[in-house]
């Protein structure tokens, strides 16, 4: 039985446009095509979960996006015109921890007495998956 860990090489190894290594060997993430995805398909999901929630824009306390990388939020906030005091950040000392981020930066704005009111949950990246929701934190 051959494990597979051990199997043979794809032998399919290509470079992209900036020199990183493409073949079935490799993970790779197009990090140029996710940020598109990104800003197209962000907007629309903070405006859908605002309306299906029945809540304005206004009235959300906090927006706690996935802490994909500081380019890509500040990007984002500044493009739905969310003000710098209700968009944490919290990548300094963990990074993108992928899906835990959301719970991390909660965690995080709990310790300052920070999380209260309505917070608008974002999560995106991983596959071109998305989803929104909002919270009530007393």
């Amino acid at each position: 039985m051959t494990e597979l860990r051990n199997r043979e090489k794809a032998n399919d190894l290509k470079f992209d446009q900036n020199g990183n290594p493409i073949s079935t060997d490799h993970l790779y993430m197009n990090g140029s095509e996710i940020f598109n995805f990104t800003i197209e398909a962000v907007p629309p999901l903070i405006e859908d979960t605002l309306k299906k929630n029945n809540i304005s824009f206004e009235e959300v306390d906090s927006f706690i996006f996935h802490q994909a990388n500081k380019f890509m939020l500040s990007y984002l906030r500044k493009k739905l015109k969310i003000k710098e005091s209700k968009f944490p950040y919290f990548m300094s000392e963990v990074g993108n921890t992928v899906s835990s981020t959301l719970p991390i930066v909660m965690y995080e704005e709990m310790k300052k007495n920070n999380l209260r009111g309505n917070i608008l949950l974002a999560g995106f990246g991983v596959g071109y998956s998305w989803g929104a929701t909002i919270i009530k934190i007393y």
